[in-house]
């Protein structure tokens, strides 16, 4: 009875430190993972990384971008520029092409397939051939306009004031039945208008090379 009393003791006792020893081990683990004098902070409020860290990747994707798009214009640019000149004389030959087609229906007389035409068709023909109208009572001869820049500069100058083609269109010619055509002098045409007239006329001269003063106007004091 006393043998078993002490053997029961004895187990008790090791099952006591053994006891101990675990719950000192969960101790010591709860106190690693927690770590000597820090506070216990949740996760969601704890520092996170730098700004650094966090912005890097988008930096370097920013600055990858931006040196596509250098390397992008610093090509496309200088393309661009040298195609620029054709560009500008296409251009060019499409406005004047469409201010042709324009002015020829300026010319034509009016019509319900052209309601817009100021009719110049009726009095110097319908191929600007010139012809003839009742002017003051009387037969007046009226020019052709096919071969006007044989007689006409387009442009007037200091030294032949009055002679050229825009000049009488704009003003007409007085006591003739040649009506003056610009608004600025009472008539129906904008600038724009007569301009299209004259790129029309430019279009249809039978004079060629140096007689057609539209294309090499004369030297300033030499007859025309």
């Amino acid at each position: 009875m006393v043998a078993i009393s002490s053997v029961v003791i004895v187990g008790l006792i090791g099952a006591a430190v053994v006891a101990v020893a675990f719950a000192g081990g969960l101790v010591a683990l709860a106190l690693r993972r927690r770590g000597p004098g820090k506070p216990d902070i949740p996760a969601g409020m704890r520092p996170g990384p730098a700004d650094e860290m966090l912005e890097r990747r988008f930096i370097e994707r920013f600055v990858g971008w931006n040196l596509v798009f250098v390397l992008f214009f610093a090509v496309w640019l200088p393309v661009y520029w040298l195609q620029e000149p054709d560009r500008n004389v296409l251009e060019q030959v499409q406005l004047t092409d469409r201010s042709v087609e324009r002015g020829s229906k300026w010319f034509a007389l009016t019509s319900e397939e052209n309601p817009t035409g100021f009719g110049c068709a009726r009095c110097h023909g319908d191929d600007a051939g010139g012809g003839e109208t009742i002017f003051q009572g009387t037969i007046y001869p009226v020019p052709s306009l096919n071969n006007v820049c044989g007689r006409l500069t387009i442009e007037d100058n200091e030294e032949t004031p009055n002679t050229d083609i825009r000049t009488t269109i704009m003003q007409g010619r007085a006591e003739t039945p040649m009506p003056s055509w610009s608004v600025r002098f009472a008539g129906p045409m904008n600038d724009q208008q007569i301009q299209d007239i004259i790129n029309y006329l430019l279009t249809i001269q039978t004079v060629e090379g140096e007689d057609n003063f539209c294309l090499n106007p004369p030297t300033p004091g030499e007859d025309s």
